[in-house]
């Protein structure tokens, strides 16, 4: 199972059916197409300046390489390395470039696919409407990039369970 994350427009209401239509899904992780295909998959998911950089660098790498004399097999296992690494970050890079744009992180979602994982995301973006119907602001965070609720009880020492060896929660320094 992989971990998808939802971002919509910033401005958009939890709830609003017309905000998916803007929404986009992406997963985390490694992308195969970021791969393959690494300045072509930048360019059609206009990462103008990633392209460009990621150009320079893998040219620049493979010519210093081969001008200091490796063997074109080592030019080719490093090359095969830079792309790893990059097909890691690259949706990572999609994220800063969406959050640029004007998009926020509204949920996250774990599935076996990707129209599984847009299924649950919808669903919960849609269940946002009912949850904030009945109370302004749900008491549970309604993703993993927003902060907890602050309850009146947490701000005193020792009124939170605390895990390890000592018993009361240290207060501040």
């Amino acid at each position: 199972m992989a971990v998808y994350t939802l971002h919509v427009p910033t401005e958009d209401m939890p709830g609003d059916p017309a905000t998916l239509g803007e929404a986009v899904v992406l997963k985390d992780g490694f992308a195969w197409g970021a791969f393959i295909f690494q300045v072509l998959w930048c360019l059609y998911h206009r990462l103008w300046l990633v392209a460009l950089a990621l150009a320079i660098i893998t040219g620049g790498v493979s010519a210093g390489l081969q001008w200091f004399g490796l063997p074109s097999f080592a030019v080719t296992v490093i090359s095969l390395l830079i792309a790893a690494f990059f097909a890691l970050e690259a949706n990572g890079l999609r994220r800063r470039a969406l959050e640029r744009r004007g998009f926020k992180a509204a949920g996250v979602v774990v599935a076996d696919s990707y129209s599984d994982a847009e299924a649950r995301a919808f669903s919960a973006w849609l269940g946002a409407r009912q949850m904030g119907a009945a109370s302004p602001r749900p008491s549970t965070p309604t993703s993993a990039y927003d902060p907890p609720p602050q309850h009146a009880a947490a701000a005193t020492p020792g009124a939170q369970p605390v895990l390890g060896l000592f018993p009361e929660q240290e207060g501040p320094r």
